[in-house]
């Protein structure tokens, strides 16, 4: 049983119903997985219940930057401390309609359904949430919505909790900006796709260096459903980023490709566990990692395969570059399969850069750091041309050109 002291102390929170009542006594039961947990084994929690932490209970004043790649047409939703700012729900276009989780139980118990069961943020911000955000879409909706989510108190954890629902049919372009400078940043997000619709999705974590991150979405993919998401992690001493993904329906197709990239002693962390439940789906996975100084890097992907879903194609590939001696990855690539008309394959590889290519590049004048970061940038590209919606590699590619040419992030 935790203790007394387990972090973030929740105590000031007022009584809870519903959904979120549960989530409060399943965080209070178990807490943060221990050393014993398989599914966190390579990425121990054990710090965060040394600090001391309260959850952001008012956003403070509402000033988040906004970063200079995000798509220039985009509809921009702030999040301070993990509180959002309203005044942006004005911008947003017809076809989108915003409104508050706080007090919707219909909506608490949509998200309670997506989001990993028994997962410690799905336990923890279903609890300490403050507001929450559900966007419903309908139609075509054009203009990229981001959600950038900033803070300033290491004394704090944040909290946001975001549900998104596509109707049948309908497409939209939606992102995830993480800069926040916070103690713990735990962000739960869901997301549901009904038949035929289509999402075109990124999340970036640069959170500053002293900020824990600890993330979980859960997405559901209905008939003949689309989603492209892409995850891009820099920031934070540790972040893990976790998805779940449920294809509900046939002719479902899923991409959900990543790239971790760390220096000094930072831990990145992506964890997947992608659930083919119906017969006639796809998924793809392409992650990349680079790893320089004392970094650690993980890996963890899970295909599973109902009985009855037969013609599935699930593939999944990971791969890691250490720059340095020091430097460490893990991967566990798993596949668990029930139907024998299939098609699924995983693999895994960690290597150093090759020595032959950077010496054939520098003989012929190409300065030494100029030539490694032309052999990393090749070693990534295959991931970053994956992603099909222009706004959004476009957004993404500044941050991995920073991290190899300048130090990275903050």
């Amino acid at each position: 049983m935790p203790g007394s002291m387990m972090q973030p102390d929740l105590g000031q929170i007022g009584a809870l119903q519903g959904a979120r009542a549960a989530a409060m006594a399943r965080w209070q039961s178990n807490g943060w997985p221990d050393h014993r947990a398989e599914a966190w084994r390579f990425t121990r929690l054990s710090a965060i219940d040394k600090m001391e932490l309260r959850p952001a209970g008012d956003a403070g004043p509402m000033a988040v930057s906004r970063p200079t790649s995000l798509p220039a047409n985009a509809v921009v939703l702030t999040f301070h401390n993990g509180i959002m700012d309203t005044a942006g729900l004005d911008a947003l276009p017809a076809g989108v309609t915003a409104s508050t989780l706080d007090g919707n139980e219909a909506s608490l118990d949509d998200l309670a359904g997506l989001v990993p069961v028994g997962h410690p943020v799905s336990n923890l911000s279903l609890a300490a949430m403050t507001g929450g955000l559900c966007l419903d879409i309908v139609g075509d909706i054009a203009a990229p919505i981001i959600l950038l989510f900033g803070g300033d108190d290491n004394a704090i954890s944040t909290h946001p909790v975001v549900l998104v629902k596509l109707a049948s049919g309908a497409s939209a372009v939606v992102g995830e900006w993480h800069q926040a400078a916070v103690g713990l940043s735990a962000p739960l997000v869901a997301i549901d796709l009904a038949a035929g619709a289509t999402l075109d999705y990124a999340k970036v974590q640069f959170d500053s260096r002293s900020t824990t991150h600890v993330a979980a979405t859960g997405l559901r993919l209905g008939t003949g459903a689309r989603f492209d998401g892409f995850q891009l992690s820099v920031g934070g001493k540790l972040a893990r980023l976790e998805t779940h993904v449920t294809l509900t329906g046939e002719d479902a197709d899923c991409t959900l490709s990543a790239i971790y990239l760390g220096r000094n002693s930072q831990h990145h962390d992506i964890t997947s566990n992608m659930a083919h439940n119906k017969g006639h789906c796809h998924s793809s996975q392409i992650i990349r990692g680079v790893l320089d100084d004392s970094a650690r890097g993980v890996f963890q992907g899970k295909v599973y395969v109902a009985p009855d879903a037969q013609k599935t194609d699930g593939n999944q590939m990971s791969r890691a570059l250490l720059l340095s001696r020091k430097a460490e990855a893990n991967t566990k690539p798993e596949l668990e399969i029930y139907a024998d008309d299939v098609l699924c394959a995983h693999g895994a590889t960690v290597g150093e850069l090759d020595e032959t290519q950077l010496f054939y590049l520098t003989s012929r004048g190409i300065r030494p750091e100029t030539a490694r970061a032309m052999l990393i940038d090749a070693f990534l590209q295959d991931a970053i041309d994956g992603i099909g919606n222009a706004d959004l590699a476009a957004m993404l590619r500044p941050v991995v050109d920073q991290w190899m040419t300048a130090g990275g992030n903050r």
